[in-house]
């Protein structure tokens, strides 16, 4: 009797102590495409509008105009280029970054940081550990949409851009990124028509 007692004091105590699991508010998504030869990736938390004002001039909106904002929900979001690139223009290693930005009526200035410390705060914000720094202009889109949404978009023909793009409620912005996959090129048909003479005819191509 008292081993059965046992036994059902030790499941109860294991039930009592189980994690219960349900839905995160704003549940983890990564986004990766590969432009030219270069993996684009991000990873981040999608937060829901649900009735609320997104992005606008005042306390009564989610994200005001003129505050940073970590980019998401949790702890924000990471982009990773495999490669070195520019983004808006300017000269990114490849690495992973924290992801900020600052929205306004008319533009927006959209960070990278190393700081990889900073995580779901803009508290600590140190300007100075800015990789890139972009301002970009919003545009207004038809449809809203419900939840904040980060795509790899307009990947160009010749494969060398693409457009990191921010969506949410009625706002889009797009940021450049350009690839350049010259050398890697280059060095692969070198290595490769040494090893393959035969593969001269591809390499000219």
């Amino acid at each position: 009797m008292k081993k059965t007692w046992l036994i059902l004091l030790v499941l109860v105590s294991g039930a009592v102590h189980a994690q219960v699991t349900t839905p995160t508010a704003s549940p983890a998504a990564t986004v990766s495409t590969v432009v030219g030869l270069t993996e684009v990736k991000v990873e981040y938390a999608r937060p829901k509008a649900k009735g609320r004002k997104i992005f606008g001039a005042g306390p009564e909106y989610l994200v005001p105009y003129g505050k940073l904002w970590r980019t998401a929900a949790n702890s924000g979001s990471r982009v990773t280029f495999t490669d070195d690139v520019k983004v808006g223009g300017v000269d990114v290693p490849k690495g992973t970054y924290q992801l900020v930005a600052n929205p306004g009526a008319n533009e927006w200035t959209v960070i990278l940081s190393k700081d990889m410390t900073l995580g779901g705060g803009t508290d600590n914000y140190d300007p100075a550990k800015d990789v890139a720094k972009v301002v970009v202009k919003p545009e207004k889109l038809t449809e809203r949409v419900e939840m904040f949404t980060i795509e790899i978009a307009d990947v160009s023909e010749n494969s060398n851009h693409a457009n990191l793009q921010l969506i949410w409620e009625n706002t889009s912005v797009k940021v450049p990124i350009t690839v350049d996959f010259d050398a890697k090129v280059m060095k692969s048909i070198e290595a490769n028509t040494k090893s393959n003479p035969s593969s001269l005819y591809k390499a000219a191509n």
